[in-house]
């Protein structure tokens, strides 16, 4: 009889189990399908992907590449070993993209607030971007979110993790980075695979930033030396790129005050869009009394500024605010090592 008892108390909770699954499947269909077909697209990606042993063997395939191949063993070994970053079986194989783009990753921000619009999702919490390997997918959700009000961006990201759901493959459009660069994007992922603060991408990506950078200039200082021709090319990029940064942080800034302004609520919404974009053309136009030393300008408006609207700046926003708060803690609380700092942000955040 006690037996028959348990067995209808288990039958019910497994009900009830059930029952809510069905309900949360039903509320939030959209987010499941996507979460399937991206779920699709990265296992696609990994079962795709070459073994770089194979690839290392195949005569056809170019020396060039190879050697970039090889590179990416040795700062992989670099950032386990020296950085003491997760041992991941990440970046062992590498995936074809055959000319297409990695994926393409919606941004939303509040149409006159430089403010992101953020989507939640289930384990990982709150994002500011919704990635997609389908470009059509991702012009739909675009298209959605400006029907609601919202300025929108489709980025193509140079880089892809899944925070070590899956096994990331190298993609085939990395191999095009030179050696500094390739360090800091695979170090940069490596990161992530090792820790993750939930409901918080900004923190996220500046720590990834933060120690793709300095990993990188410890594994070009450790390979070509302290004064070599190879991490002073890399520092000065990392500079100019920090002007960069800090000037776009500083005009979101502004641009988030005019937007606050007495005056300027009360336009008309076709004078609001016309004064945005005067101001945000002010903004470009102001790069060229920036002091770099080695970024073009041209180049910089060329490629970088193209559709410029609030989540540009929202987008630096998740990469950028947080940096110099990991600087002034690295010199302030661990006497300038990073090492140091880095094992105590594992110790806070390691997964």
């Amino acid at each position: 009889m006690k037996k028959i008892k348990q067995m209808r108390l288990w039958k019910k909770i497994l009900l009830t189990i059930l029952a809510a699954i069905i309900v949360f499947l039903l509320i939030n269909i959209k987010l499941v399908s996507y979460g399937i077909q991206q779920g699709l697209g990265q296992l696609e990606m990994v079962r795709s992907a070459v073994p770089i042993s194979d690839l290392l063997k195949d005569e056809t395939y170019p020396d060039s590449l190879k050697q970039k191949l090889l590179i990416i063993n040795e700062i992989k070994k670099f950032a386990m070993d020296s950085l003491g970053l997760k041992n991941s079986p990440n970046y062992n194989a590498v995936y074809d993209l055959k000319g297409r783009q990695t994926a393409y990753v919606v941004q939303a921000a509040e149409k006159y607030r430089v403010k992101k619009y953020v989507w939640n999702f289930p384990i990982v919490g709150k994002l500011p971007y919704k990635g997609y390997f389908d470009e059509e997918d991702a012009k739909k959700e675009a298209e959605n979110m400006k029907e609601k009000g919202y300025d929108v961006r489709i980025v193509n990201p140079s880089g892809w993790s899944t925070m070590g759901w899956f096994k990331d493959p190298i993609l085939s459009n990395m191999l095009k980075r030179d050696e500094a660069n390739l360090a800091e994007l695979i170090i940069h992922e490596l990161t992530h695979s090792t820790v993750f603060v939930k409901n918080n991408s900004e923190l996220n990506e500046n720590i990834a930033d933060y120690v793709g950078e300095n990993g990188a200039k410890k594994y070009l200082k450790s390979k070509y030396g302290e004064n070599s021709k190879e991490l002073i090319k890399y520092e000065n990029a990392l500079d100019d790129n920090i002007t960069l940064a800090n000037y776009f942080l500083l005009s979101a800034q502004k641009l988030d005050s005019l937007y606050c302004t007495q005056h300027f609520n009360e336009l008309s919404d076709s004078l609001k869009s016309i004064k945005k974009q005067q101001f945000i053309s002010q903004i470009i136009d102001g790069i060229d009394n920036l002091d770099f030393k080695a970024f073009d300008k041209n180049k910089i408006k060329k490629n970088k500024l193209k559709n410029v609207n609030n989540t540009f700046f929202t987008g630096y926003m998740t990469y950028y605010n947080k940096k110099d708060s990991l600087e002034n803690q690295r010199i302030k609380n661990f006497d300038n090592d990073f090492l140091k700092q880095l094992e105590s942000l594992k110790k806070q955040y390691g997964k």
